[in-house]
């Protein structure tokens, strides 16, 4: 006779209340409110998931989706897949949404197709793969044949170094098509629950990552948090801080009396006549429900239960063994497993080193080649794993889908991952490495990477033999480069480094590009993660082992630059990038400087009217190498010049144009042209000529993919277009400009576009001497900062910091506008310490004071309505 499962959560009834409240709440709000989230914190085994799924009927009967992702502790802190776990949580939504009817499936495939451009949904695939059966397209840019095994000059195009150094504006457009996919998501308007579990496990990135997920959330989207409890500065409570109509719910252990009915329905007697028992279990189990069942199946399976019509046992003969009896949870669960068959302890364990979720396929694989089950050698490898592990199945501690195997329970996970001892653990993670490296097919590696990569990285793969070795660093470069491609650079720095870590001296001899690749893609990220010290002893080792290339050189200096500049040091970040470009003979001067832009500018104006639009416009793609490179590092001291050495700027500028003209179009070539024009205007030249370089720029941009579409299209209406063209002409460009900047986070490059409609809407000049932009820019800064999806906090913070900068420079007006959004930004917040009297800008009579009240109300009253918080606003 089996033990029972009660059919309701026992205990738990006001706990439940809550959450249902707090879902019917949600539903009542306006359909554009944001998404609200509750957070369930308590010990494992307390019942967090279990009380979260009673709303899961509640969302199926209102048509409504609830999809789950669970993080995992044996990957936290560690490198893994990117977002593995969010992506999980998606796919079962896109599975869910296929299971519809086809009106469902198509309207949400329409608005995705709508509002993601095919050229945006590879970065979207990479970080959550099953979008593409949604949508459609392409999931990976990468080699899908790529295998350890190849030769290096196989997997060249795998390994070689990648020059699309853009990474944060990357890591902005994925974050910006997140939101984009959720809002999508949430205008379908049926109610979708996420439930993330053991959120303790989660790392930063993640978090990041779902912190643009819930901005993008939108009324009846709701998320639902668990955790253990943890630390005050896990960043998650950090993150959490910013969650939107948030409910707490923390579970304690059931009092004896839940106790007494948790075993009085598991054993399907009366209350009363366990009372005894009961009472014993509570006290071993602390009133845990997770442990009080396992405990009550340990007694049957000791035999100190027993079936006889009924349950029945001997509260003595329990009592007398309760001296030798286990009371922590991981002890019992361990027993519980060595009594299984040993091939199915084996199979246990192999899941848990693999992690909380195991593919069928793989763990066929590796049964077949751990184990000589040769009563299984006709079945394929999914039926060979559902086989042996029906054993473990039916005891409730797994679970068995299509394609994969699960634990029903991490604490299950947790003891059969302790069945082998510290010391025996890596060797084993190294094992399955080397297996699934010699088994997994070439058409299912990439698929599988990440999992052979962990259980290498979690093993002792410097122990390793040569070609073993060399193949282990290929597969961590492989992982790192996935990894970067879906914006995870400290998880991309972590593969990196881990095949740093493995290269020796020789290899620098027999394995020279795979060598400079690992290490250059190592101080890449660790530029962008802020790693400046490993970046600086990676990129020493590239100066002294790649003298010989200038492509790896170029590339080193490049980071070297981007660093400089991250760490506002513009002029040294200048003078090394025009070190940098005399590797390619690309020389500037340093006095006559009026005489060489006068000269380099007619050459430039005689090469542009020779070539003509149409022929530039055809100009084939730049191939070469160092001319890629050279030209992205001319791109970034374009910029820093602007600041620190305007005489350069021109020549700079001009230099960039003749590249590109002579060795091929490149992504920079429309900035570059955009900026020609912007030049003739300045030098005073006619409209209609600096005109001409502008169309010529878009045109460009048509052409090819350049990330720096926002940049040209302020460009060329600051310095022609609006000159030229009626404002509606204007406006579809700037929009495309203004959305392209959202994308890539460039809130410069939106103040701008705000600032020159501004100035358009009030008919003045863009070039208008008589009022500084300052003012202005200040006053719109809090607008675009809202408009971006920057959280609240976030705002409040950079607007006090500017603040005080302008304090600083005695600059009053722009701190007065400035404090229009500080105020209101703190009111929404709360924060009565943003009152506009404290700061002495605001010194003036009362009349006028009545006016900046008003604007105070003003601001508010718009940002409300932005954040579509009606009641506020009202």
């Amino acid at each position: 006779m089996s033990l029972l499962q009660p059919d309701r959560l026992l205990g738990r009834s006001a706990e439940e209340s809550i959450l249902l409240n707090a879902y019917f709440a949600s539903l009542s709000v306006s359909k554009n409110s944001p998404a609200s989230s509750i957070l369930i914190h308590g010990d494992s085994g307390i019942g967090k998931t279990k009380l979260a799924e009673t709303l899961r009927p509640h969302v199926l009967e209102d048509d409504g989706y609830f999809i789950q992702g669970k993080f995992d502790q044996l990957s936290y802190a560690s490198a893994k897949q990117p977002y593995s776990i969010i992506a999980s949580a998606f796919a079962d939504y896109c599975s869910a949404v296929e299971h519809r009817d086809k009106d469902t499936r198509q309207e949400l495939a329409n608005k995705l197709r709508r509002e993601i451009q095919r050229e945006e949904r590879t970065l979207l695939f990479e970080a959550i793969p099953a979008l593409r059966r949604i949508i459609g397209g392409r999931c990976y840019p990468v080699d899908e044949n790529y295998h350890p095994h190849h030769s290096c000059d196989a997997c060249q195009d795998e390994t070689k170094i990648s020059h699309n150094l853009e990474s944060n504006s990357r890591a902005h457009r994925l974050n910006y098509l997140i939101r984009k996919f959720v809002s999508v998501m949430s205008d379908v308007g049926d109610p979708i629950i996420l439930l993330l579990d053991d959120m303790q496990w989660a790392n930063k990135e993640e978090l990041d990552l779902l912190h643009h997920i819930m901005l993008g959330g939108k009324n009846p989207f709701i998320f639902i948090f668990t955790c253990r409890p943890m630390d005050a500065s896990h960043p998650f409570f950090q993150a959490a801080e910013d969650f939107y109509c948030k409910t707490d719910i923390t579970l304690r252990r059931l009092r004896l009396d839940s106790v007494r009915d948790l075993v009085s329905e598991t054993l399907g007697i009366e209350a009363d006549d366990c009372a005894t028992l009961a009472g014993f279990i509570s006290n071993v189990t602390d009133g845990n429900p997770f442990f009080v069942q396992q405990q009550i199946i340990s007694f049957r399976e000791k035999g100190l239960l027993r079936f006889e019509e009924k349950w029945v046992w001997d509260d003595i003969d329990i009592m007398e063994e309760a001296g030798i009896l286990d009371t922590d949870v991981m002890s019992v669960l361990s027993e519980k497993i060595k009594r299984l068959p040993p091939l199915t302890q084996q199979v246990l364990k192999i899941c848990s080193y693999i992690g909380s979720k195991t593919d069928i396929h793989i763990l066929g694989m590796l049964i077949r080649e751990t184990h000589c089950a040769e009563e299984f050698d006709n079945d394929e490898n999914e039926t060979l794993a559902k086989n042996v592990i029906s054993v473990a199945a039916h005891e409730g501690l797994v679970t068995l889908s299509q394609d994969e195997i699960s634990f029903t329970h991490d604490s299950f996970a947790e003891a059969a991952y302790s069945l082998l001892e510290p010391e025996e653990r890596g060797p084993f993670h190294l094992k399955l490495g080397k297996l699934l490296i010699q088994h997994v097919s070439k058409d299912l590696f990439q698929e599988h990477l990440f999992t052979i990569a962990v259980q290498l990285a979690r093993g002792n793969p410097k122990s390793l033999q040569n070609e073993d070795r060399i193949s282990t660093v290929r597969i961590f470069l492989n992982a790192g480069v996935k990894s970067y491609s879906a914006s995870a650079f400290p998880v991309a720095l972590s593969w990196f480094s881990f095949g740093i870590s493995l290269l020796q001296e020789q290899d620098w001899l027999h394995h020279r590009r795979l060598c400079a690749d690992i290490y250059l893609k190592a101080a890449d990220a660790s530029s962008i993660t802020g790693d400046y010290d490993d970046m600086n002893s990676w990129l020493a080792i590239i100066f002294d082992r790649c003298n010989d290339s200038v492509v790896d050189l170029l590339t080193a200096y490049y980071i070297r630059v981007r660093k400089l500049a991250a760490k506002d040091e513009d002029p040294k970040a200048l003078d090394v990038g025009l070190e940098a470009l005399r590797l390619v003979n690309i020389r500037f001067p340093s006095k006559n400087m009026i005489l060489h832009i006068m000269v380099r500018f007619a050459q430039t104006r005689c090469s542009m009217k020779i070539k003509g639009v149409d022929k530039l416009i055809e100009l084939p793609p730049i191939i070469d190498e160092q001319m890629i490179i050279a030209l992205k590092l001319l791109n970034l001291l374009i910029h820093y010049a602007l600041n620190w050495n305007q005489e350069l700027f021109p020549l700079l500028i001009f230099k960039a144009v003749n590249l590109n003209m002579t060795h091929g179009m490149s992504p920079q070539m429309p900035s570059a042209v955009a900026l020609y024009g912007a030049i003739i205007n300045r030098f005073g030249f006619p409209i209609d000529e600096a005109y001409r370089p502008g169309e010529l720029a878009l045109a460009l941009q048509q052409t090819i993919s350049s990330p720096n579409f926002a940049h040209v299209t302020v460009l060329n209406h600051a310095s022609s277009f609006l000159f030229i063209k009626k404002l509606s002409d204007c406006l579809k460009t700037l929009r495309s400009g203004w959305d392209s900047g959202l994308k890539e986070g460039k809130i410069f490059i939106l103040d701008m576009i705000m600032y020159v409609l501004f100035l358009c809407h009030n008919d003045m000049p863009i070039f208008n001497r008589g009022r500084s932009p300052s003012n202005d820019l200040a006053e719109l800064h809090g607008w675009v900062s809202i408009f971006s999806g920057q959280p609240l906090r976030k705002i409040s913070r950079s607007l006090a910091e500017s603040s005080s900068s302008m304090k600083e420079h005695n600059a009053m007006s722009s701190l007065r506008a400035n404090g229009f959004h500080q105020q209101a930004v703190g009111s929404l917040l709360g924060d009565s310490s943003t009152s506009h009297g404290n700061d002495g800008c605001f010194d003036i009579c009362d009349e006028k004071d009545l006016i900046l009240d008003g604007q105070f109300k003003l601001n508010e009253l718009v940002v409300s309505v932005f954040l579509v918080n009606n009641e506020l606003a009202w």
